[in-house]
């Protein structure tokens, strides 16, 4: 059958779903669109983004009030969202998040990148557990600002300061949006910077490093 004989069914049957009202989705350039439930949209949108590799960054923040240790999570979807004329990164979290508790008391927080396979599953221990604390200690060499230990497998770290009126509740998540105080590379144990180090990324379920360029043709 030709190709546009397959468009045509798949058109048809696309028009089929829709409601009164809706417009049809290939007015707006879709080749194919069904109508499907919630939750088998969110399954699929879950597969799909699964295959997109995403860089790790852990986030730590202390509540300043509470006296407790610095609390902290790792995170996929960190990412700038301008440079100029102000830095500004945001990424999203599952709520409630004791860490987005310290982020909201303190104003600020550090994210580092991770290059390390166990320094992220450090940060995706649970709060509850009884190592939560010694991992801490172990990795957060500064409680105020939240930098990591030298040596720990992190690359570079960004200080940021909360911006509330530009972060946004999205269903159970939250996107923080931050301002960019000061940024920098880690030294190694040498007393060197790591910026020739690899970061970590995660898809298709596992742990990954970028591969070689790609020669442009």
């Amino acid at each position: 059958m030709a190709l546009s004989a397959h468009c045509d069914r798949d058109t048809a049957a696309s028009n089929a779903t829709l409601s009164k009202g809706e417009s049809n989705p290939t007015d707006h350039g879709i080749f194919l669109m069904y109508k499907a439930d919630a939750e088998s949209v969110a399954e699929n949108v879950r597969s799909l983004m699964r295959q997109i590799p995403h860089p790790l960054t852990v986030i730590v923040a202390q509540n300043p009030a509470s006296g407790s240790p610095p609390t902290g999570l790792l995170v996929s979807s960190f990412n700038t969202v301008t440079l100029h004329p102000t830095p500004y990164v945001s990424f999203n979290l599952k709520l409630p998040s004791t860490t987005y508790d310290a982020i909201k008391a303190s104003k600020t927080f550090t994210a580092s990148a991770v290059a390390d396979v166990q320094l992220a599953k450090d940060f995706l221990l649970d709060k509850k557990a009884d190592r939560y604390l010694e991992i801490m200690r172990s990795n957060v060499c500064d409680r105020r600002h939240g930098m990591l230990k030298t040596g720990r497998g992190a690359i570079w770290w960004m200080r940021c300061r909360w911006t509330e009126q530009r972060s946004q509740p999205v269903g159970d998540h939250v996107i923080v949006v931050a301002e960019v105080l000061g940024a920098s590379y880690y030294a190694g144990l040498d007393g060197q910077d790591i910026s020739s180090e690899k970061a970590l990324l995660y898809a298709k379920g596992e742990y990954r490093n970028a591969g070689p360029s790609i020669a442009e043709k």
